[in-house]
Parts: structure tokens; C-alpha cells; sequence
């Protein structure tokens, strides 16, 4: 799989595992944001709940061998390309690697005895149809959807590890890019309530992130330049890099940068600053990644 803005924030390692029970784990990565491993499972036909023991095998290994992945990553020339692009040091991935992996299911469709227990497995996993059509000129079609679960019972029981201000501070996160953070994300939920845009924010191991679904829109990283220091980075889920200044938007912040291979733009501050001028770019992120265009109410 060559494409990875098919599967959103992920960076995809080239060399396979080699589980003790002489299986191989063929497709993993880092999740970019939190830097978790990413477990990616293909299946070539419509699959049900039989793939759920199918995986936990790989499950269970990446969760117990951080050191394991460390070495293989660190041993992928085009993956430590990705991690200097994407400012990820050793540390950092050291860090990541530690915590609990995400898994992702690529199928042609999925049936429903598998949808309606997904949000019941306690481990992060996430499903993706994909499928592929050739045209009459020759050329193909590719069609990707997450379907949703049919779930029959009131709730879920899936377990998130929580994080907030203070469990970042004991992490080793500097209290002044923590009190940049603060003032960021009050700015920024002071713009959702003012533009009745229904976004909540959600904190998790390196970011804080605001979600339609389980897509993220965008969201602020504290351990993106570094995990104790450095700037706050505020990044977009766009189709195209935007032109801040044909846009008419005047922001002081210390750099941009556009993340090709992810359709992400990210914005650096080193200080708190009015957002206000960046509403045309939560838009523009709220519309690419739900459809919906917002409305502001009267």
C-alpha cells in the first residue's frame, strides 16, 4: 500500500515482524499524532468477526516489544526519512512505541456480525472498505468508506487512557508550552461556541484533538518539535495547501509547514495569539473532512 493519506495520520515501515508463531505482521506504522504503533491488517475479501483472533496474535506482540519496533523502525532508511520530515527524534519514538497500539482493517466490505461488536473490542481499532474499479478508457476507480457499526446495546465499553494539563506537566511537557497550549485551545473553543460549530476537544497522549466522528479536523500538538520544549503546533486536515495570504489571513506564529503525504498544514507558536483570524481555515477543515458547510447561527 503506497498511498498513506488512505489511512489518515499514519507512516507506514517497510520491514515486516516475525511474531514467535512464525506469522508475519506484513504492513505497521506510527500513528504521526501520538505516535502509537499502527497494526494493518488486508484482507482481500468481505471479512467478519473471524479476523478479531486473526489480529490479536499481532496485538498482543507489538504491545509487549516496544524494543522490538524501535529497532526495526530505526533500521528502515525510508521510514527514518519520514521521522526527520515529521521532526520525530528518537525520544520521541521511544515514547510512542510504548504505547497501546491502533489497528486498522482493510477490506473490500465488512459483514455484520463484525460491525456489530467493533465498539465493544477493547483495543483502538478501525475499519476501512476499499475497493477498485477499472473504467472503459482503462483507467480505475477507487472508492474508500469507514463503515459505520450497527451496534444494538445503549453503550461501549472501549477503555481510553485519559490525559489533561497535569499528566502532560508529570510526562516532562515544559508548564510554559503547556501555558501556551492553554491559551491556544481556550482561543480556539471560544471560535467553535461563537460559530456553533459542535466540536469538543479531547485529550490524548501528545495532542489534544477535535473530532467529527473518529476523523480528526484539527487539533493542537505539544510534542511535535519536541516533547519537553519547542513551539505549539496547530494543524489542519485540508485537500490543498492553503495560501494564507491570498486568504487575507494575518497571524503572528513562528513558521508554517504542508505535509504532503498527509494533506495536513500545521502552524508554530511559540506564544498565545488570536486565532480568530485562522475561523476561514476551520471551516475550510470542518467542510473537507465531514462535507457539511457551517452554518453560523443567528
Amino acid at each position: 500500500m503506497s498511498n498513506e493519506g488512505i489511512l489518515g495520520n499514519v507512516a507506514l515501515l517497510n520491514h515486516q515482524i516475525k511474531i514467535p508463531d512464525g506469522k508475519k505482521i506484513d504492513i505497521w506504522g506510527l500513528d504521526t499524532l501520538d505516535l502509537r504503533p499502527v497494526i494493518i491488517e488486508l484482507k482481500n475479501t468481505i471479512s467478519g468477526i473471524e479476523v478479531i483472533p486473526q489480529i490479536l496474535p499481532y496485538y498482543n506482540f507489538v504491545k509487549s516489544n516496544p524494543d522490538t519496533l524501535k529497532f526495526k523502525a530505526l533500521g528502515d532508511r525510508n521510514f527514518k526519512g519520514k521521522l526527520k520530515v515529521l521532526e520525530i527524534d528518537q525520544d520521541k519514538l521511544s515514547k510512542g512505541l510504548d504505547g497501546d497500539p491502533r489497528v486498522i482493517l482493510i477490506a473490500p466490505a465488512f459483514k455484520e456480525d463484525l460491525l456489530e461488536v467493533i465498539d465493544y473490542i477493547k483495543f483502538d481499532v478501525e475499519l476501512i472498505e476499499f475497493s477498485r474499479y477499472e473504467t472503459e478508457d482503462g483507467g480505475f476507480i477507487v472508492t474508500i468508506t469507514k463503515p459505520k457499526s450497527v451496534t444494538k446495546l445503549p453503550a461501549t465499553v472501549r477503555v481510553m487512557e485519559e490525559w489533561s494539563w497535569e499528566k502532560y506537566q508529570k510526562e516532562g511537557i515544559s508548564k510554559g508550552k503547556i501555558d501556551i497550549a492553554k491559551g491556544l485551545k481556550e482561543n480556539v473553543d471560544d471560535i467553535l461556541r461563537e460559530e456553533n460549530i459542535d466540536l469538543q476537544p479531547i485529550f490524548r497522549k501528545l495532542y489534544i484533538h477535535y473530532q467529527s466522528g473518529r476523523n480528526n479536523i484539527f487539533w493542537l500538538d505539544l510534542g511535535y518539535t519536541s516533547w519537553t520544549a519547542g513551539d505549539v503546533l496547530l494543524a489542519f486536515k485540508l485537500d490543498r495547501k492553503p495560501d494564507l495570504k491570498s486568504k487575507g489571513i494575518e497571524i503572528e506564529h513562528t513558521k508554517t509547514k504542508w505535509f504532503e503525504n498527509y494533506s495536513q498544514f500545521g502552524i508554530f507558536f511559540n506564544k498565545i495569539v488570536n486565532l480568530s483570524p485562522l475561523i476561514p481555515l476551520i471551516k475550510e477543515s470542518y467542510k473537507h473532512i465531514t462535507g457539511a458547510k457551517i452554518n453560523k447561527s443567528a
